[in-house]
C-alpha cells in the first residue's frame, strides 16, 4: 500500500505532487481537525489522465510530539521531552490514512499473513464520506472508519459490457446507511477502465449510483433506514477496453 500527501502547492488545478498523483497509490488531502474547513493549500487535481485526486481526506492541524520547534523549523538547541506543535498540511493528514491503512489492513487479513492491497484501498474508499459525484478538492471525501454494523468485501474480474451482481443479505431490526466502494488497479500504459456501481434494493430499484467516468474508483450510499433482504451490489464494465479489469468491492451497513 502506498499512502502519499497530494502536496500544498494551493488550490489551483492540477497541482497534486508525485507521487501521489500515481494510478496505484492513495492521495491525501485535508481538512482542519477542529473546524472540519477545507484547508485552501490543499494541492488538487485532476491527473493529467483526468482522474479525480486527492483520493480520500484526512484531519490536519493536530499536536503532535515535538522537538521544541515550530513546525519544519530548525532549532540550534533541543527542546524539552514533552514538547508538543501543532503539524500541518497534507504532510499532517497523511499518517492519519496510512494509520487507517494499516487498521484496515490487519482487520481484513485476519489470521492470514497478507491481502491484496487494493482490498485495502476499496475500504478506505468506503470509508470516505462523500459518495458520487467526486470532485478535486475533497475526492471519496473525509475519513470514517466503518464501525457498528457488518461488512463486506472481496474482488471480481469485470469485462466490457458485462454486468456482475453480488448478493449481500441484510437484516436486523433498525439497519441504517448502506455504503459501497470499488477500487481497481491501473497502470499509466493501459487504456482506462470505466466501471460503474449500482446499489439494488430487495424489490430491484436502483437506490444510488456511482458512475464517474475517469477515477479507479466508485462510492455510492444509501442514507437513511435500510430494507432488510437481500441487496444488490451492482458492478459493470460500462467501458473496459483492455478486455478484463480486476475490480476491487467493499460494502457496510450500521444496525443503529
Amino acid at each position: 500500500m502506498i499512502i502519499a500527501a497530494n502536496g500544498n502547492n494551493g488550490s489551483a488545478a492540477s497541482t497534486v505532487n508525485e507521487p501521489a498523483i500515481a494510478h496505484k497509490v492513495i492521495g491525501v488531502g485535508n481538512f482542519d481537525v477542529q473546524t472540519l474547513n477545507q484547508v485552501a493549500s490543499q494541492s488538487r487535481g485532476p491527473a493529467p489522465d483526468n482522474r479525480i485526486k486527492p483520493d480520500i481526506q484526512a484531519p490536519t492541524n493536530t499536536e503532535t510530539a515535538s522537538n521544541g520547534c515550530g513546525w519544519r523549523q530548525n532549532c540550534a538547541t533541543g527542546g524539552s521531552d514533552t514538547a508538543i506543535n501543532s503539524f500541518g498540511g497534507t504532510s499532517g493528514a497523511t499518517p492519519y490514512a496510512a494509520g487507517a491503512a494499516a487498521l484496515l489492513r490487519n482487520w481484513l487479513r485476519g489470521t492470514s499473513f497478507s491481502i491484496d492491497p487494493g482490498q485495502v484501498y476499496a475500504q478506505l474508499i468506503l470509508s470516505g464520506q462523500q459518495p458520487y459525484p467526486f470532485d478535486n478538492t475533497s475526492g471519496a471525501g473525509p475519513l470514517r472508519l466503518p464501525t457498528d454494523g457488518w461488512a463486506w468485501w472481496g474482488k471480481v474480474t469485470i469485462t466490457n459490457g458485462a454486468t456482475i451482481d453480488i448478493p449481500i443479505g441484510i437484516s436486523g431490526t433498525s439497519p441504517n446507511t448502506l455504503d459501497a466502494a470499488l477500487w481497481w488497479p491501473e497502470t499509466a500504459s493501459q487504456s482506462h477502465n470505466d466501471v460503474d456501481l449500482s446499489l439494488v434494493d430487495p424489490g430491484g430499484a436502483t437506490r444510488d449510483w456511482s458512475v464517474s467516468i475517469p477515477s479507479v474508483f466508485e462510492r455510492a450510499r444509501v442514507s437513511g433506514a435500510v430494507t432488510a433482504g437481500t441487496w444488490k451490489i451492482r458492478i459493470r464494465g460500462y467501458s473496459v477496453p483492455t478486455g478484463s479489469q480486476t475490480v476491487y468491492w467493499s460494502a457496510h451497513v450500521r444496525l443503529h
